[in-house]
């Protein structure tokens, strides 16, 4: 199996977690082709050109289709302006999480509140914009709100999470929607946010943990424990849907 049908197989998986997850057929996943060749991406829906296919196609880097299945998507944008502004990033997801928006839309950021988010070490920006992302400007706009982050919150839209691989940004992802729901169900109860020292605290803990891991690390074309889970889960056939749960 060549490198690119390896990534086309974990953008497959991907889909299907991020759909399951958030109950979303709108959203995609992209990932960079080896050599710089371009872009693949994979909708979570098939496309209306052949609909016993995936929607998965390559773009170069202007948004031109490459191959495969699919015209190229509309948002492509955030794929190629993201990839050009961020070279440490290789994969992208952009889904309609919707907790996260809830919180987008009161002007709260998903922040390190719990252990498995100090993976983001800091608060998430939110892009101001109810945006379609469809125009380069607006992706140059998204890419200079994300910074150096690994998620953001498109306001009254959804989120684009990063990371250096198809499995750490879709767990990104997974982990946003998370914290969103977390920080949401607190403050019912009068969570008002984290102070600095807890947060300080939560973050340092989390570099300890990954610092004894660091003998157990992988071969980076290996997978986290996570996604085998949840790769496994596809495999045998089962399904799942959280939406707001």
């Amino acid at each position: 199996m060549s490198d690119v049908e390896i990534l086309e197989g974990d953008l497959r998986t991907a889909s299907t977690i991020i759909e399951w997850e958030f109950g979303d057929i709108i959203g995609h996943v992209g990932v960079r082709l080896p050599g710089g060749a371009g872009i693949a991406v994979k909708l979570l829906r098939v496309a209306q050109e052949d609909r016993d296919q995936d929607w998965l196609m390559h773009f170069d880097f202007d948004g031109n289709k490459l191959s495969g299945t699919g015209t190229v998507p509309g948002e492509a944008p955030i794929y190629t302006q993201i990839f050009k502004a961020r070279p440490d990033v290789n994969s992208i997801v952009h889904a309609h999480a919707p907790m996260s928006i809830v919180l987008g839309l009161a002007g709260i950021p998903v922040s390190p509140v719990h252990f498995q988010s100090a993976r983001f070490g800091g608060e998430l920006p939110i892009f101001p914009m109810p945006s379609y992302v469809s125009e380069v400007a607006d992706g140059d706009a998204l890419a200079e709100a994300l910074g150096d982050a690994s998620g953001i919150t498109i306001n009254g839209h959804g989120i684009v999470t990063v990371g250096t691989s198809i499995d750490q940004a879709c767990l990104n992802a997974i982990y946003m929607e998370r914290t969103a729901k977390i920080q949401h169900a607190a403050m019912l109860v009068g969570f008002r946010g984290v102070s600095e020292e807890f947060q300080g605290m939560l973050l340092e803990n989390r570099k300890k943990v990954a610092e004894r891991g660091k003998h157990l690390a992988r071969p980076q074309t290996d997978h986290s424990d996570e996604w085998r889970y949840y790769a496994r889960k596809i495999e045998r056939g089962e399904s799942w849907n959280r939406g707001f749960t």
